[in-house]
């Protein structure tokens, strides 16, 4: 039966030549081209051949992005079947590339075929015969090369092979080939590789060209994990290939990757009891049909494989994932990995060229399922998007309202990712009062409105809805990403009665970021701006470096403006025109570049209040520009240094200084103002350390640590209570007492109480789930009056944990400004255990140490880019550290003669 189906594409896959699994060790060297094509298809003999145009053969080398752009191009110059274009350019300014290949006569009508398909698509339209799309992305960790080196092989394959099946393929079917999502990875990995190949090869897993040194290629430039990116948009990569995602809807789209060197080959379907129950059932069964000519060919080649043991389909944010919810099947690849040219395993050995045809292979396997299941991966689709209006309309809310009122900045930046989506967004056509539930109320100036009767349904669901229980609770990746909680920005469901037409306003521009204004006057005795918008931390910090004098005020007050009377809250930037060494005019163009970020600047017209503190009060504290040194390198996660690097240099317009965690010993800390420590930092620190790191921070140097460092620096440099009452829950302990989770067979003791069964070996995966916190959203409480949560203007906001790792509580109750609630779960995946554990627990602790600060969180306040919400904590440690006062002494420096401002008294 699979035979047959195959021989619909002819020789694309059938007679593929027969090798034995034991190829891998006997190809350890460079192959031919021949080597990896199929057998009996005629290929183009005066077509460019790839050693023609790279100088090597495909597999001889890992394959750099500038040679993989230039063989695309040439294969794009030489045939009438292609058509090339950059989508985008990556962090280091590598151009992303997609290629289209179809039949010369569908090329010459594209935008007229891709708009035909993508109407039909949204329509639903059954009527529509069109070409099929399939989309081939390759190697979007840049670590896991194997992938682009195939598609230079597919891409030849599709150019160059000759013949009527071919022909008439290309006629019924649009190929988009992405041959690189990680431009900037692939080519840091490729250097690695290709620099400590020799002329003989070495096996050894230890041998250095197997073990990359950190951050490794795997990540873009600014160390973030692509593969999680597709529904964050927080990258370019992913802005623009989602852009063309959009524009031609493909009903197949394939994620090629590596996984580990003892491994076989993978393919989806994966753990049927991990997908999103948002994926409709049919869609697991199209995957395992297609499944059936993967299978088909790998066994004509002899690879070994698996499906259905390994990896879920739950996040919708990989490129496996993101096409289940459009419709389309979304299909994961997982090759093991030489990591190099040739490495041993438990097989004997794995060659690079052996992991390259694999994936050229399933290559073609996937043309053959998307030409045999024609008409059931069209027809899915179309049913999809018609299914989702009908489940829309059914649906028991019938719109989401949401707006940040006091940061119009934040509230863009989410409408800027929902737009991107493809899903339509208006403005709220009047205002909406406050309800009972949530309190908040929406001005029509400022918020927005998302109607789920669209065809975007389920992927509107899937970013707004919170949810907290599954059938199977074991995560992959994070069990919840609700938008508006990611960004702070309240949002309110409107259920199916509600009268919605007068709310639905406008749509939302295609560019409208919000605007700032100066508001100035004749006499300016100060320049004021609130730390409000998420834009403050930049203007600040363009004014600390350009000389300016600032300082933040520590406690609201109401002072005569240029546009009359005017309160300013907690943590108002304060700039005192009479004691700086700038002209009045360079100050005005300072505020009018802080107004292009979107932030109001007030002119004060006295330092004489009405109300609240005077603007020469010594609650005003001042602000010097930050020199932040990060310690990076092995040991230290590399997705949370990255995380720290994007936001303070994208988002901050800092600079930070990244030096190796091994070098800390020999640093010269003065020049430093902040060391900035994420997880990984402190381990294998001991007394020699943390006796430097006091002395630093004793000096007036502001310490900011993260994760497992905020742990270290609760506990080496923060006073901490150690006496817990007899009856503090045992929950709150670092582990889960052996035996607290039965299995499902409960015996009795001699009581007659039930007790749990022992644990079995196969329940492994399933208890180990329940230990962890996957990645779950959870609610805290601010102190809005500490420094640390200035900007604030809620007293509740949502925290993003993916451990169960905790602070000890702290001596000094004023020195918690962030503190889990006693009922913190708002979305995603954590059990009753875990919850109690965290439930009222310290998040974010900071304390004076000397004339300097130290600040742990437990948590990563930067996730993956898009915790908008938290950024703030994290600007507010570096800024304002040096403002927050000593409330208590600390276990091993009493009053040590420093007040809170650095003063000897």
């Amino acid at each position: 039966m699979i035979a047959q189906r195959l021989l619909l594409l002819g020789p694309l896959v059938v007679g593929l030549v027969s090798v034995p699994a034991s190829a891998q060790t006997d190809a350890q060297g460079p192959q031919p081209l021949e080597w990896y094509l199929p057998a009996g298809i005629a290929y183009d003999a005066d077509f460019p051949r790839p050693e023609s145009v790279l100088g090597w053969g495909v597999g001889d080398w890992h394959v750099r992005h500038d040679q993989l752009v230039g063989w695309f191009r040439a294969v794009a110059e030489a045939s009438p079947r292609f058509s090339l274009e950059t989508y985008g350019y990556t962090h280091e300014q590598r151009p992303l590339l997609l290629a289209t290949v179809t039949s010369p006569a569908n090329l010459a009508r594209i935008d007229e075929i891709r708009e035909a398909h993508v109407n039909a698509v949204l329509s639903g339209d059954e009527a529509y015969e069109g070409p099929e799309v399939v989309w081939m992305g390759y190697s979007v960790h840049g670590n896991e090369s194997s992938g682009s080196s195939a598609a230079m092989l597919f891409a030849y394959h599709l150019a160059a092979a000759t013949g009527p099946e071919i022909e008439r393929f290309l006629e019924d079917t649009i190929v988009l080939i992405d041959p690189c999502l990680n431009p900037d990875g692939l080519s840091r990995h490729a250097q690695w590789a290709n620099s400590h190949k020799g002329r003989n090869l070495v096996g050894d897993p230890d041998h250095r060209e197997h073990r990359e040194v950190w951050p490794g290629g795997r990540t873009n430039h600014y160390w973030f994990d692509l593969n999680r990116d597709w529904l964050l948009l927080t990258h370019p990569e992913s802005r623009g290939r989602l852009a063309k995602f959009h524009a031609w809807m493909p009903q197949v789209l394939t994620d090629y990757h590596e996984m580990g060197t003892n491994s076989t080959y993978f393919f989806q379907p994966g753990i049927p009891s991990r997908q999103n129950p948002l994926t409709p059932e049919r869609n697991l069964e199209l995957t395992r049909e297609i499944a059936t000519y993967h299978a088909d060919a790998l066994d004509e080649l002899g690879s070994l494989y698996y499906t259905e043991e390994s990896f879920d389909d739950f996040y919708y944010g990989k490129g496996s994932t993101y096409p289940d919810l459009h419709g389309a099947i979304g299909i994961l690849f997982e090759q093991a990995s030489s990591r190099g040219h040739f490495q041993e395993n438990d097989f004997g050995g794995i060659s690079f060229p052996f992991t390259i045809r694999n994936q050229f292979v399933t290559s073609l396997s996937t043309l053959a399922a998307v030409d045999g299941m024609h008409d059931s991966l069209s027809g899915y689709q179309r049913e999809f998007y018609r299914t989702a209006l009908e489940e829309a309309a059914a649906h028991d809310v019938r719109a989401y309202v949401f707006g940040a009122a006091e940061d119009p900045e934040r509230t863009f930046r989410m409408v800027d990712i929902l737009r991107r989506h493809g899903i339509e967004v208006r403005h709220l056509g009047r205002d909406l009062d406050a309800d009972d539930d949530d309190g908040t109320a929406f001005s029509a100036d400022g918020s927005y409105v998302v109607d789920l009767q669209q065809p975007q349904f389920r992927l509107i669901r899937a970013l707004f809805e919170t949810r907290t229980s599954w059938p199977d609770n074991t995560f992959y990746d994070v069990s919840s990403w609700n938008l508006p909680l990611s960004f702070n920005v309240p949002y309110r469901a409107l259920d199916a009665d509600a009268a919605i037409g007068e709310l639905i306003g406008a749509p939302a521009e295609e560019d409208f970021a919000p605007g700032g204004s100066v508001i100035g006057a004749e006499r300016v005795v100060a320049w004021l701006f609130e730390w409000h918008h998420y834009n403050a931390p930049r203007a600040l910090n363009r004014m600390l470096e350009a000389g300016v004098r600032a300082q933040v005020a520590t406690r609201p007050f109401s002072v005569e403006t240029g546009a009359g009377p005017r309160d300013f809250d907690y943590g108002t930037i304060v700039v005192p025109v009479g004691v700086q060494r700038l002209s009045r005019d360079e100050l005005r163009a300072l505020a009018d570049a802080a107004a292009a970020d979107g932030l109001e600047v007030h002119a004060a017209t006295t330092g004489l209040t009405f109300d609240g503190v005077d603007l020469g009060s010594g609650s005003l504290s001042s602000l010097e520009a930050p020199q932040a040194l990060m310690l990076v390198g092995s040991g230290v996660s590399s997705y949370e240094a990255g995380e720290v690097w994007h936001y303070l240099d994208t988002r901050v317009d800092m600079g930070v200084s990244m030096v190796e965690k091994e070098a800390f010993g020999g640093l010269d800390l003065e020049r430093y103002t902040h060391l900035l420590l994420v997880a990984g930092a402190t381990g294998g620190w001991g007394e020699r350390e943390e006796s430097r790191v006091r002395d630093w921070v004793r000096g007036g140097g502001v310490l900011v640590a993260t994760k497992s460092s905020g742990e270290w620096a609760a506990e080496h440099l923060m006073g901490n209570r150690e006496d817990e009452p007899d009856d503090a829950p045992k929950a709150k302990s670092d582990e889960i007492a052996e035996g607290d989770e039965p299995g499902d067979d409960a015996t009795e003791d001699e009581d007659g109480e039930p007790e749990p069964s022992p644990p079995i070996y196969a329940d492994y995966e399933d208890q180990a789930a329940v230990s962890r916190v996957a990645g779950t959203i959870f609610r805290a409480q601010l102190d809005t009056t500490h420094p640390l949560c200035f900007g604030f203007v809620r007293d509740e906001l949502p925290v993003f944990k993916n451990s169960t790792a905790v602070l000890p509580e702290s001596e000094d109750p004023f020195a918690v400004p962030v503190r889990y609630t006693d009922a913190p779960l708002v979305s995603g995946y954590a059990s009753d255990e875990n919850a109690e554990k965290i439930a009222g627990t310290p998040a974010v602790r900071a304390a004076r140490l000397g004339a300097g600060t130290v600040v742990a969180m437990i948590d990563d306040p930067n996730f993956r880019g898009v915790w908008y919400g938290t950024n703030k904590l994290y600007a507010n440690a570096i800024f304002f550290g040096g403002a927050i006062k000593r409330t208590g002494p600390l276990d091993d420096a009493a009053d040590d003669g420093v007040d809170s401002h650095g003063h000897g008294h």
